[in-house]
């Protein structure tokens, strides 16, 4: 059985990297065939010379091209989240999946797009949900859905820039 990887790489620089590996085995064939090292010319077309400041722009934008793999959820885990959605449900709280984009209209009269990390059943028995706002990974908050006005954020084709921008809908109500 092969060890399991500790990251899952993903992203652009991915394909970048296996077309590099492929470079470099048709090079490594040349090379023990004692023929020359250098590539054909139709090869050395599709190398593009990039500055150092261009690929730190692009790291920057989309973020590291790997992931940390998830933990399974276990048993005893899977039947305590769905007690607790069942009796949420049930009492006609609201229930966001782990994962959705929201955004959350602030006390600025701002909408805050934000991603649910979770939810728990509180201390009085209603469903609060964990929220990591998008700038501010790492920093949880905790929101009562019900009693917040939100709404899932829908993303919009990609502009120019090349960032994400979710559809404006300012001062519509959330249909929870």
């Amino acid at each position: 059985m092969a060890p399991q990887a500790a990251c899952v790489h993903e992203g652009g620089g991915v394909e970048r990297r296996a077309a590099h590996h492929e470079r470099e085995r048709q090079r490594r064939r040349r090379e023990a065939a004692g023929g020359s090292t250098e590539p054909a010319a139709e090869e050395a077309t599709d190398v593009e010379a990039v500055s150092a400041a261009d690929v730190l722009a692009g790291v920057e934008e989309s973020g590291p091209n790997y992931a940390l793999p998830t933990a399974r959820e276990g048993q005893r885990e899977r039947r305590e989240r769905l007690r607790v959605d069942e009796t949420a449900k049930q009492a006609g709280h609201t229930i966001v999946e782990t994962g959705t984009h929201v955004e959350i209209l602030g006390e600025q009269g701002l909408w805050w797009p934000a991603t649910i990390a979770g939810r728990e059943e509180d201390v009085d028995g209603r469903l609060v949900h964990e929220v990591e706002y998008d700038g501010y990974q790492g920093e949880q908050y905790w929101h009562m859905l019900d009693d917040e006005q939100w709404r899932r954020a829908t993303a919009m084709p990609t502009p120019a820039d090349g960032t994400n921008a979710a559809a404006s809908t300012e001062g519509e109500e959330s249909g929870g």
